[in-house]
């Protein structure tokens, strides 16, 4: 082959040598320069420069939409809405991260972080419950999909105050209605918070309030019933200290 041949070969080989050590020098560089700016977006976050946080993590999406750390930016980009009380857009944010990366090993977190969001704007449970109910269902979400994980343990513990709190809403209505003497609908009240809500604090009260409407009602046995149930599962409890004490005789005879 004459050189004049390797000369026009070289020229037209060279270009394409150079292109892809180009190309394979840029990814690396891509790859670090995204995660200095995750580094940074972070470093702001921790400073409570939200703002910042998240122009940074957008850029990171936009300049390297294929690296880990854009991925990890989406579920950031809820963190710091969620950082910066602006939870409706952290629900949305964590949403769009579970249905596209439905096997990423953050999912879990972005479901909490779902959960959380709800639960963070339970107020005041007597007025509104939708809140408490989205809460309590989005940790049992996370529960159901993920019962090993971290995060796991502590929705179970919210999952039981939503339900505290969702039995006092109940609690609230039926002490309305006794107060009313629409003891029918207080009883009706009562006993949901008895059935649905039994492992809550609020099923001894319970207990004590069924009590005295179906005293008030003339339902003796009715009475004595849920009084035994409370002095038997509560006998520490304040709410047993109140049971009528001619009731409590008559437990003490049966």
């Amino acid at each position: 082959m004459s050189s004049t041949i390797l000369k026009k070969l070289l020229y037209l080989i060279l270009p394409i040598i150079l292109l892809n050590c180009s190309n394979k020098e840029d990814l690396k560089i891509g790859k670090e320069t995204a995660k200095f700016l995750y580094d940074k977006a972070m470093s702001e976050a921790n400073k409570k420069e939200y703002e910042n946080a998240n122009e940074i993590f957008e850029t990171i999406l936009t300049d390297h939409p294929y690296s880990i750390w854009a991925t990890k930016s989406k579920l950031m980009i809820a963190w710091v809405y969620y950082e910066e009380n602006k939870y409706e857009s952290a629900i949305n944010t964590a949403e769009y991260f579970i249905n596209n990366h439905p096997e990423n090993e953050l999912v879990p977190y972005a479901l909490y972080l779902k959960a959380m969001s709800y639960y963070e704007r339970i107020f005041d449970v007597e007025r509104d419950t939708k809140m408490t109910i989205f809460a309590k269902e989005a940790f049992e979400d996370l529960i159901n999909k993920f019962p090993n994980n971290e995060y796991a343990r502590d929705s179970k513990l919210k999952v039981e105050l939503a339900r505290s709190n969702l039995a006092g809403k109940q609690m609230a209505i039926g002490r309305y209605y006794q107060k009313q003497k629409h003891f029918a609908a207080a009883i009706r009240r009562f006993k949901r918070v008895i059935s649905e809500f039994e492992t809550t604090d609020q099923t001894p009260e319970a207990l004590l309030r069924l009590t005295e409407c179906y005293l008030s009602l003339g339902t003796k046995n009715e009475a004595l019933r849920s009084a035994s149930v409370l002095k038997y599962n509560f006998p520490n409890s304040i709410w047993t200290k109140n049971i009528p004490v001619d009731l409590i005789n008559e437990l003490k005879t049966n």
